[in-house]
């Protein structure tokens, strides 16, 4: 497994949590760490056990985005490009989508490039009041098309290009109002808060927060009466399910 990221399993609670552990740089992430990141995410939320997969960050930061390489001597082909470059972080977005149970981003930290993508991506996110966001990738002229496409669903359109050309940072309380995180907290609260979320959802079957998940994975884009069927069969689905199976 990557050295940027550590995956603890709680004993007492049915959670697997995935600790960005590069604190003295912000806790970014080389492609490499993206794709270990994006299976470790992946299998941890298979485990018929686990109900909740949570990521946060150590240190002062939630996650500074990519880690930049040396540019390679020979230019790259657009296929190794996308190889990678691209496919990695496009898999973290594809393995949280992916994931049959909630994932939930605790953001006590700032959130730049990649790292504020992700917590977009992310069903939940709780942020802590100080924590700042920002897409910076036009600094270099990098149109960031990744990340749009992680907060596309999320952010207004006029709010994300706004966030997008001007890179400024904007705060918590700001990224509650795009929908990008779901609570806000005082720092001085947030592991109180954090641990009062994770108690109200963990109460709950594995299969009703499945169904919750794949039922908004789906129904927003589709049609009135698709979404309607759809509603009718996942809930038939989990009410005929036997009691002790998740």
């Amino acid at each position: 497994m990557s050295d940027a990221f550590r995956l603890e399993y709680d004993p007492i609670r049915p959670t697997a949590t995935i600790v960005l552990n590069r604190p003295d740089d912000g806790n970014r992430l080389a492609p490499q760490d993206m794709l270990e990141l994006g299976l470790a995410i992946s299998k941890a939320g298979r485990d018929l056990n686990i109900k909740l997969v949570l990521i946060r960050g150590e240190g002062e930061h939630f996650c500074l985005g990519r880690k930049l390489a040396e540019p390679p001597a020979t230019p790259p082909s657009a296929l190794e490009l996308r190889e990678r470059i691209t496919k990695p972080i496009l898999d973290v977005y594809e393995n949280i989508r992916a994931t049959p149970v909630p994932v939930v981003a605790l953001v006590h930290g700032d959130a730049e490039g990649f790292g504020c993508a992700m917590i977009g991506q992310c069903d939940l996110a709780i942020a802590a009041d100080h924590a700042r966001f920002c897409l910076p990738e036009m600094d270099n002229n990098l149109p960031p098309t990744l990340a749009i496409s992680a907060l596309l669903h999320k952010i207004p359109r006029k709010q994300l290009m706004h966030i997008v050309y001007t890179r400024d940072r904007f705060s918590a309380a700001q990224a509650l109002t795009y929908d990008m995180v779901t609570q806000v907290v005082p720092a001085e609260d947030f592991d109180a808060a954090v641990a009062a979320i994770i108690d109200k959802l963990a109460d709950r079957s594995r299969r009703a927060l499945c169904a919750v998940k794949e039922y908004m994975g789906i129904a927003p884009y589709s049609e009135p009466q698709t979404a309607s069927r759809l509603a009718a069969n996942i809930l038939a689905t989990v009410f005929s399910s036997p009691e002790d199976v998740d």
